[in-house]
């Protein structure tokens, strides 16, 4: 059942979302062949008249002369080079270069067609290719990257054009008349469209990894440093350039570039979270240090590094094609692509994290890895819950205190029935790989931990730490948690002014702090409009508008000026529509702006409101 679920799922997600590549080239075949007909019909019924009007001809040579044209085709004939067909195409004029036209998008959307079934069958070959092995799987992906880019750039334009083309003769040959505004308003998408998919192709995207934690110098903590050094020696690997200690809920090392406060570190860097130091063992924190040192022994960090401009560019190129409305069928098509990508770049991260977890087994011990893979699951995932309860709560808070709240909680979350749901089928925190589930991890190096044993080791009081290496770890936690802390405030405060539909007048504050009452002057007297959180109001309307009122807003010209429109469920004083003429506006894109602002802020109020009254039910 489980299989079948995801299947289905595959396919309704990339799949079929990646065959509407095909839908616009599809229709095109189709209606040329249709028009063509359509066209061929017209002339024949043309020559038809002709020939029972011409007295000269006999019946006999009527009937020769109309079986001579019941198969004849104006494209063919126009396209022809023939020298027997010049007479006619000197005849027809104008007709023919209407029929080549027809010739020349079927000739295109056939070749749309052939171009997505290539580049399908390219995305296919690249995708199981990067299965076989990781130097492989990074060759496959330049391949297919490269190629695939500039068959999906030529599938915009093509599919561009080809719409320009539909956008004019698909009305003039069902309805006999075309309209001049959706031809101008799909050439602007199609150009547009083009030129966001050029601009993404060439524009590099930024590679800052920023990190906010603090560098270690070697004389800030020469123990830890000595026996990095040394663990790396064994190894037979260069340690780390550089040290970062931090309070996220993980480890990492990487070779990528960091960005921590105004400096940019190039090379090897090792990331140590002092929170989670504190709650492992010398032995288990040498045990993630081994495991560490092992990504960067099996070519994993170099492996990444490589990765990452091409990925950044590929998630760059789809958000493009994502935000080009003509390109969305080609967004889906490279989506298909990056997610067949990702299933072999996962399978390979987590035989990676299996090859070293059983590297840093065998360096210090199977216990040592098992217990320090429980304890930053725990840990991250009870930091998790915290800060959620936190973050959910609908009043302010006067100090969020994370830190206080995680280490005097963590021993009663060890021993609840809460601790198991979380370890079950969790994965570890971190910022670059896919880590397999923890049982398996557990399996892996060998190592069979009852619910028991879990908690009793998570209460166990820590004897010696290697946080006590580092020569002020005290006050490198306080200063990242006192920032860490301020950030997570100001969001909830700003999370609260979107959810509260104010009751008082201290709620009411707290939502004019960030959405205060705003006036739009106006040219003339008269046309003034006043927003607040609650309502709009402009002085030509009987009355104000409440926000609750207002079912869709959209702009419009009509007679050379341009109005926003607000259609209204009829519940207030003013019913039906409204409008604002934002002509008479000084800054009407700052009116735009702002109602948008606040009538967003308004209906995220609602939502919330009647998912706590579900939740209370």
């Amino acid at each position: 059942m489980a299989t079948t679920s995801s299947v289905s799922g595959v396919l309704r997600g990339y799949v079929l979302p990646a065959l509407l590549l095909f839908a616009l080239p599809v229709f095109g075949l189709w209606f040329t062949g249709y028009a063509s007909n359509w066209f061929d019909e017209r002339i024949r019924s043309a020559i038809s008249q002709q020939v029972m009007q011409d007295r000269e001809l006999d019946e006999v040579q009527r009937k020769e002369v109309l079986e001579a044209y019941s198969t004849f085709s104006a494209v063919e004939a126009c396209m022809s080079t023939d020298e027997e067909r010049a007479g006619f195409r000197a005849s027809f004029g104008d007709g023919c270069t209407d029929a080549m036209q027809f010739g020349w998008a079927y000739r295109g959307a056939l070749g749309l067609v052939l171009l997505g079934l290539a580049s399908a069958l390219i995305a296919l070959m690249c995708g199981l290719a990067a299965f076989i092995s990781r130097p492989i799987q990074y060759l496959s992906f330049v391949v297919g990257w490269n190629l695939l880019r500039i068959a999906t750039a030529l599938q915009v334009i093509g599919q561009g054009a080809l719409a320009v083309w539909l956008s004019y003769w698909v009305t003039a040959v069902l309805t006999q008349r075309y309209s001049v505004k959706l031809i101008l308003a799909v050439g602007l998408m199609a150009a547009g469209a083009a030129f966001l998919v050029v601009v993404a192709i060439f524009k590099r995207p930024p590679m800052d990894f920023e990190v906010e934690a603090e560098v270690v110098e070697e004389s800030k903590a020469p123990e830890l440093w000595a026996h990095v050094r040394k663990l790396c020696q064994r190894l037979q690997t260069p340690p780390p350039d550089h040290l970062l200690a931090g309070i996220d809920a993980n480890f990492f090392v990487t070779e990528g570039d960091i960005r921590v406060g105004e400096r940019t570190l190039r090379g090897r860097t090792l990331f140590v979270s002092l929170s989670l130091l504190r709650q492992l063992e010398r032995r288990e924190a040498e045990a993630v240090l081994a495991h560490e040192m092992g990504h960067l022994l099996g070519g994993d960090t170099g492996h990444g590094k490589r990765l990452a401009p091409m990925l950044a560019r590929f998630g760059q190129y789809l958000e493009a094609l994502h935000e080009g409305g003509l390109t969305r069928p080609v967004y889906y098509f490279m989506l298909s692509y990056r997610g067949l990508f990702e299933l072999s770049l996962g399978r390979s991260r987590r035989a990676s994290e299996f090859a070293a977890d059983r590297l840093a087994a065998s360096v210090t011990s199977g216990r040592d890895v098992a217990h320090s893979l429980v304890k930053v699951v725990a840990y991250a995932n009870f930091r998790d819950r915290v800060e959620a309860a936190l973050f959910n709560r609908d009043e302010q808070h006067q100090s969020v205190a994370i830190a206080q709240r995680v280490a005097h909680g963590f021993a009663e979350y060890a021993q609840s029935e809460a601790l198991q749901g979380d370890l079950n089928g969790s994965v570890t925190p971190h910022p670059f790989d896919s880590h397999p589930p923890l049982s398996a991890r557990l399996e892996n190096v060998g190592v069979k931990l009852s619910p028991e044993d879990m908690g009793q080791m998570l209460v166990e009081p820590v004897t010696s730490s290697w946080a006590e290496a580092f020569e002020d770890a005290d006050g490198i936690e306080a200063r990242l948690w006192r920032a860490y802390e301020s950030r997570f405030s100001k969001a909830h405060d700003v999370a609260l002014a979107y959810r509260y539909a104010p009751s008082n007048d201290e709620e009411r504050e707290h939502v004019e702090r960030y959405f205060p009452p705003m006036t739009f002057e106006a040219k003339e007297e008269g046309h003034e409009v006043r927003l607040s959180f609650a309502e709009v109001y402009c002085e030509e309307w009987a009355a104000p508008v409440h926000l609750d009122e207002v079912t869709t807003a959209t702009t419009e010209d009509r007679m050379f000026k341009k109005y926003l429109d607000l259609l209204l469920n009829g519940t207030g004083a003013t019913q039906g529509k409204v409008s604002i003429c934002l002509n008479k506006l000084k800054d009407s894109e700052a009116l735009l702006a702002a109602f948008g602002h606040y009538l967003g802020r308004h209906r995220a109020s609602k939502d919330h409101q009647q998912s706590a009254e579900r939740d209370a039910a």
